[in-house]
């Protein structure tokens, strides 16, 4: 019997097409990566050129002294920003250049909306430096220059060394000075402060910083250092005399345990 040579069962082998070499994939990835780019630099250009997340709203929350308008105005950020490239660390950094401004925390409210929050300085007492006057905080920041005496921040402090060009925003770093300062803090903690109104301190030597009160006729000579123990000595010794400290020249707190009254 005669027999074919064809068997159905044999299929001719299918040629090898290209998604199966090796290239295919490696091409595959580069086409997407040229389509994702594409669209990414088409929605980067849509959010730069449309309106659709412009800064409608700025505020400011925590400013008491300073003006909001002026802290939007050193911010540099306007209703032509648009929110998505914002960074709020190089703004607040701007906002915080200014002298009366401890720190400023800048946050993004999507789509349209931006706030400060603002942690101002607080003038502690008045450098007077000839016939300038300027308000420091605790830190010996020097928030602003006064114009007058009136309305002046805590005691006058006086007798400081040369500190050459005295300005707004700097930091000053005299010793005397530094002292004199930590000297009022101390002595604020006290009974006593509630009792007198300290009128000046005399910050000459870092060693001999001297307190004057309107109520009082002597001076309290302060020592260098430790300023919360003396100022603890200085109230003992205010309350064991009943308030009415016989003394005419000086209360002195730099001997130890002991108060030196003349």
């Amino acid at each position: 019997m005669f027999r074919s040579r064809y068997d159905p069962r044999r299929r001719r082998k299918p040629g090898r097409r290209f998604r199966d070499g090796p290239l295919a994939p490696a091409l595959e990835v580069i086409i997407c990566f040229f389509l994702l780019a594409a669209f990414a630099y088409g929605a980067y250009g849509y959010a730069r050129a449309g309106d659709c997340c412009r800064v409608a709203t700025i505020l400011v929350a925590g400013a008491d002294k300073l003006n909001d308008a002026d802290i939007i105005a050193q911010s540099r950020v306007t209703n032509e920003d648009n929110i998505l490239f914002l960074d709020p660390d190089e703004v607040g950094q701007r906002v915080q250049a200014m002298p009366a401004v401890k720190s400023c925390r800048v946050t993004r409210f999507f789509p349209d909306k931006v706030v400060f929050e603002v942690a101002e300085r607080e003038a502690q007492a008045t450098l007077m430096l000839g016939n300038r006057l300027f308000e420091v905080d605790d830190e010996c920041n020097v928030l602003r220059e006064l114009t007058s005496e009136r309305g002046h921040v805590g005691p006058f402090i006086t007798n400081v060394g040369d500190l050459g060009n005295v300005a707004p925003g700097q930091r000053l770093t005299d010793r005397a000075l530094t002292r004199a300062l930590a000297v009022w803090r101390a002595f604020g903690t006290t009974v006593m402060a509630r009792d007198v109104t300290v009128s000046e301190i005399s910050a000459a030597h870092e060693n001999r910083i001297c307190m004057y009160c309107d109520e009082l006729d002597f001076e309290i000579r302060w020592g260098r250092d430790h300023f919360e123990k003396q100022a603890a000595k200085l109230n003992v010794f205010w309350l064991s005399q009943n308030k009415r400290v016989n003394c005419k020249d000086y209360v002195d707190l730099r001997f130890g345990n002991d108060v030196a009254c003349k």
